[in-house]
């Protein structure tokens, strides 16, 4: 697991969760690091409060080298505040 962000595990899901400036390029962004390895979320939760942007993104059978790599790449995404 990554030490930079939380990956919230069952047995088939993998949820990132974090928070974000709230600007236009950080969720695409997020979304891309799927897309280039051929995902598509399970779900995606975003919302905008003020400057901040919370964003849930859950993504079925990743392997767990896979999993904790997305998630480095999502913690150095410009905007990313918080991990959790």
């Amino acid at each position: 697991m990554s030490s930079v962000l939380a990956l919230k595990r069952n047995s088939s899901t993998v949820r990132y969760c974090f928070e974000a400036d709230a600007e236009p390029g950080v969720l695409p962004r997020a979304l891309e690091l799927l897309a280039k390895r051929g995902l598509v979320p399970a779900r995606v939760f975003a919302q905008a409060d003020a400057d901040l942007l919370s964003v849930e993104i859950e993504v079925e059978g990743l392997e767990p080298d896979t999993a904790d790599h997305v998630g480095h790449c999502l913690s150095q995404i410009v905007g990313v505040r918080q991990t959790f």
